[in-house]
């Protein structure tokens, strides 16, 4: 069974990665060990937390632990910088206290340990057999580095992240992409000290030219039917994604954080292309900031390969793992995945 930490940001794409780790581990694939959160990104990790349990209570799943991460990025914020696509909240700013979930102190529900003394402790516990899955800024595994150095890595089995761009097209700045652009140094140092197998989903392949689920198709066809309504979580972020999406007037509905998980459960059938690169991060560029960096001329004596950069995924295949996890579908369209 593959063990996992869900490291994230709370956003709503960040909830629906946790509701695949779920129902995937409803049915024996997958035992989801700790979800951790950091305040560098979408929202405060305090918001964070409270948005992931009121998915893990809507799920009756208030066993799995929460754990709070870092505040703030590396070096620190600047507010000039911030984006709040999701909300302040990260849910769309749309649900009363209570609503979906009991109006619970964030204290009185997560764990007392730092989410990234927990990474450490359960990696060392399950030495090489948990994948880290960050679907946020990076600035959690980056402090691991800083707090237990090299030993940190060594007992990670590997990390699927939603992160980064390799074409220089940005959604955060002109030319980065938000989770690594919220922490270009945790990413950075991540990439550079992290010696276990990396994987990244780039911004890239969730794109409309790439992956192309209509939103009125997850909004009204897929929300209007029984299952999704009687789906308490589901029913939930409807509320939240109409009040993120269509102000916006987005068209394509791109969760990105769930398909990075989906590429992690289902690698063969979800990964229509991959290739393996050497990447870091530019830290210093007056318009580049925050932007991944390939080495294109392909000098591996000097920058060996380092990351697996997924470049196209399934997006039909991605409706079908939709539809299962509001158990429209059973666990039978899963047997060639």
């Amino acid at each position: 069974m593959k063990l996992a930490i869900l490291d994230c940001d709370g956003g709503s794409d960040d909830a629906w990665a946790l509701l695949l780790l779920l129902r995937a581990e409803q049915c024996g694939q997958v035992r989801l060990l700790a979800v951790t959160t950091t305040g560098c990104g979408n929202t405060t990790r305090e918001h964070a937390a409270r948005n992931m349990r009121r998915i893990l209570n809507a799920c009756k799943r208030s066993d799995v632990p929460i754990y709070l991460g870092a505040v703030e990025p590396l070096i620190g914020f600047v507010d000039a910088d911030k984006k709040f696509f999701h909300g302040i909240d990260g849910f769309g700013d749309c649900l009363n206290p209570g609503e979906y979930s009991p109006a619970e102190p964030v204290d009185s529900f997560v764990q007392h340990e730092h989410a990234v003394t927990i990474i450490h402790n359960l990696c060392m516990k399950y030495s090489k057999q948990i994948t880290i899955v960050a679907v946020g800024p990076m600035t959690n595994l980056a402090l691991g580095y800083t707090m237990y150095g090299p030993e940190f890595g060594k007992h990670i089995k590997d990390i699927y992240m939603m992160g980064g761009n390799y074409q220089g097209v940005g959604n955060s700045s002109r030319a980065a992409e938000f989770n690594f652009h919220s922490d270009p140094e945790a990413a950075y140092a991540v990439l550079l000290k992290t010696h276990c197998p990396i994987t990244i989903l780039p911004w890239e392949p969730c794109t409309s030219e790439r992956f192309n689920i209509p939103t009125g198709w997850r909004l009204t066809d897929f929300a209007e039917t029984e299952a999704a309504q009687q789906h308490l979580a589901i029913n939930m972020l409807t509320k939240v994604e109409s009040a993120q999406w269509l102000p916006a007037g987005f068209e394509t509905w791109n969760p990105c954080d769930a398909l990075a998980v989906a590429a992690w459960l289902w690698p063969k059938r979800f990964i229509k292309q991959q290739s393996l690169w050497h990447a870091t991060v530019d830290l210093t560029g007056t318009h580049t900031r925050g932007q991944m960096v390939l080495d294109h001329l392909r000098e591996r004596e000097k920058f060996p390969e380092n990351v697996h950069i997924i470049e196209l995924v399934d997006d039909k295949f991605f409706k079908e793992i939709v539809e299962w996890v509001a158990n429209w579908r059973d666990d039978t369209f899963l047997l060639d995945a």
